[in-house]
């Protein structure tokens, strides 16, 4: 849990060491009771710790956290997709399926749910070892005729009240039919939407699967 929270911080912006007290606070625990584990952690390879700086993943200690985040998303996905449960509540669930998830059963798990590349909460499910993840990028720069999967919005108010209106949203996958100077238009859920320019830019995506145009 230690390591994946601070490899969930980096994900969400944070660069160079995070503060040991923001590990606590993420987790409910002391900030000594933090402090201890991540000396234990750095005993063994797994984190660098920096005094009055914080702490970092090292690449032992990221690999590890790539494939407990990878299996508890794979889960999170069967949960919401399968299951019925929110995505809250598919996250909370698969924090305990993880532990008893060995890493063959993980990949017999991705492979039934087609390889997914984001999870229910809209975040990227790490790669399996070995794999190279594909560059995110924004819609406006897929080429005609790619399919590609949302990421994430750079926007909210109205333009995402828009997207989730038309079936766009983390997770859907859409492909890209035409582009021209007003914008795209793109095809979600068999349906044809067309998408500003400015719009598409403010939608991150991984590509995967060209379609043949036309």
């Amino acid at each position: 849990m230690y390591l994946i929270t601070v490899a969930q911080a980096t994900e969400e912006g944070a660069s160079g060491p995070v503060p040991i007290s923001a590990v606590a606070a993420a987790l409910g625990v002391a900030v000594v009771s933090a402090n201890e584990k991540v000396h234990k952690l750095a005993g063994r390879g797994l984190v660098e710790y920096s005094p009055y700086k914080g702490v970092e993943l090292t690449a032992q200690g990221a690999g590890v956290a790539r494939r407990v985040l990878r299996t508890r998303r794979l889960w999170a996905t069967f949960l919401a997709t399968r299951l019925g449960y929110t995505a809250a509540e598919a996250d909370a669930l698969a924090c305990r399926l993880e532990h008893a998830t060995p890493p063959d059963a993980a990949e017999r798990l991705a492979v039934f749910l087609g390889d997914p590349r984001t999870g229910p909460q809209g975040r990227l499910i790490p790669p399996a070892a070995g794999d190279i993840p594909p560059p995110a990028r924004t819609l406006a720069d897929v080429p005609v005729g790619t399919e590609a999967e949302v990421v994430s919005f750079g926007v909210a108010g109205e333009p995402e009240r828009f997207l989730a209106a038309h079936a766009l949203r983390p997770g859907c996958r859409v492909t890209v039919l035409a582009a021209g100077p007003s914008g795209l238009l793109v095809e979600v859920g068999g349906r044809s939407v067309h998408l500003a320019r400015a719009l598409s830019r403010a939608i991150e995506v991984v590509e995967g699967g060209a379609r043949v145009a036309g």
